[in-house]
């Protein structure tokens, strides 16, 4: 397990503005936090090589580009299995937002964007033609990603 990424209350500040917005000026930052701008900038580059934050990231209307329908897929397969449902998945003309190895019920968790349901319906026919032992659909209704409401602490250093 990874250690914990140590902040404090201004990089706990830092962090809130930047998930609201994450192409905020360091400028706005630094008058935000009551810090330099320089100060801002070193702080950003150790939350960047602590893997705290990842890049900036553009969301999206998905169903403005015909994307109209969003699924979870969970699928248990055997291990030597799974390469191949990664490959099928990634060939099927949808787009795949998120596939993940999970502990639960299934052993994959597939996150799949698809223009109409049978396109859902084709993928999920594939993988029982693979062998899959389960394949379990779950559809997504409009989704609102709220992430500014996640609570940030500081985490002594």
């Amino acid at each position: 397990m990874k250690d914990t990424v140590r902040i404090d209350e201004i990089d706990a500040k830092i962090l809130r503005e930047l998930i609201k917005n994450s192409r905020t000026k360091l400028k706005d930052l630094a008058e935000y936090c009551n810090v330099s701008i320089n100060a801002i900038f070193k702080r950003i580059q150790r939350l960047k090589e602590s893997g705290l934050i990842k890049r900036a990231t553009l969301f999206t209307n998905m169903g403005a580009l015909e994307y109209e329908i969003s699924a979870t897929i969970g699928i248990n397969l055997n291990p030597d299995q799974e390469q191949n449902v990664m490959n099928l998945i990634r060939d099927k003309k949808m787009n795949l937002a998120a596939i993940s190895r999970s502990m639960g019920k299934f052993d994959l968790c597939v996150f799949v964007m698809a223009k109409n349901l049978e396109e859902i319906e084709d993928l999920k026919r594939d993988l029982i033609l693979q062998g899959i032992n389960r394949v379990s659909v779950n559809f997504w209704g409009k989704t609102h990603v709220q992430y500014e409401n996640v609570e940030l602490k500081a985490v002594g250093r």
